[in-house]
């Protein structure tokens, strides 16, 4: 037998695997679009925004954060509200999670945001609002900026 002889049936075979191999692997270019679809098509809750100027209450104890919520269906929204504002050297912050019904438009509320160790003060402070739902598809949503705390 010569080179010749063994060299076409192996060239014939890793043809064949090759062939193989790209038909039954399934494509990124073509799988990647439909997971993506697929987390945002159908989800209730559209849009969720920080807006407005938040509200001191109880001498800087809490402060009343504005956010707007937009849903394309009736569905429980969990909102993640967090407020962090620097005065001087030192950070005053605060976390409220709470669970509100969305109905099929856009809604404006006021979420009260309780302060960790020292009050807030009327000034700048940075927001970020987070809102979860999951019915027949879960998604999440956040906006995030800075906006004014006032008496």
């Amino acid at each position: 037998m010569t080179v010749r002889s063994f060299r076409r049936p192996l060239v014939t075979i890793g043809l064949i695997a090759a062939a193989a191999s790209l038909a039954f692997a399934p494509s990124a270019s073509a799988s990647a679009p439909l997971r993506a679809a697929a987390l945002t098509d159908g989800a209730p809750l559209t849009a969720v925004a920080l807006v407005g100027t938040g509200k001191i209450d109880a001498n800087g104890a809490a402060v009343h954060v504005p956010v707007t919520l937009t849903c394309s269906q009736p569905t429980q929204v969990e909102l993640t509200i967090k407020v962090a504002q620097a005065i001087g050297e030192s950070v005053r912050t605060g976390t409220t999670i709470r669970k509100v019904a969305c109905d099929a438009t856009t809604q404006k509320i006021r979420i009260a945001v309780t302060a960790t160790e020292l009050p807030f003060a009327p000034g700048v402070a940075f927001g970020v609002v987070t809102g979860n739902s999951c019915d027949a598809l879960c998604n999440s949503l956040t906006d995030e900026h800075r906006f004014d705390l006032s008496l």
